[in-house]
């Protein structure tokens, strides 16, 4: 926002997830273990899961004992 310029930077910006669903696939947690640098970018990674949601049909082999699916997912703005 503002008029800032992210790939006039020399360094690719990556945000790194953990996305958790429950075995229906709807949404339980979104979490930022890894930031970017940008706000800006993890908060627009973050709203986009959160947008998608729900994720229905999910593969039953990715479904944990705990009966939840963790994806680890990154976002990359390569410059």
């Amino acid at each position: 926002t503002q008029g800032r310029t992210i790939a006039s930077d020399s360094n690719n910006k990556v945000t790194k997830l953990i996305i958790v669903l429950n075995d229906a696939g709807t949404l339980v947690k979104v979490q930022v273990i890894g930031e970017s640098g940008v706000r800006d970018l993890d908060e627009a990674a973050v709203e986009a899961f959160r947008k998608a949601a729900p994720f229905p049909n999910p593969p039953k082999g990715m479904v944990e004992n705990d009966g939840t699916i963790k994806i680890r997912w990154d976002f990359v703005v390569e410059s």
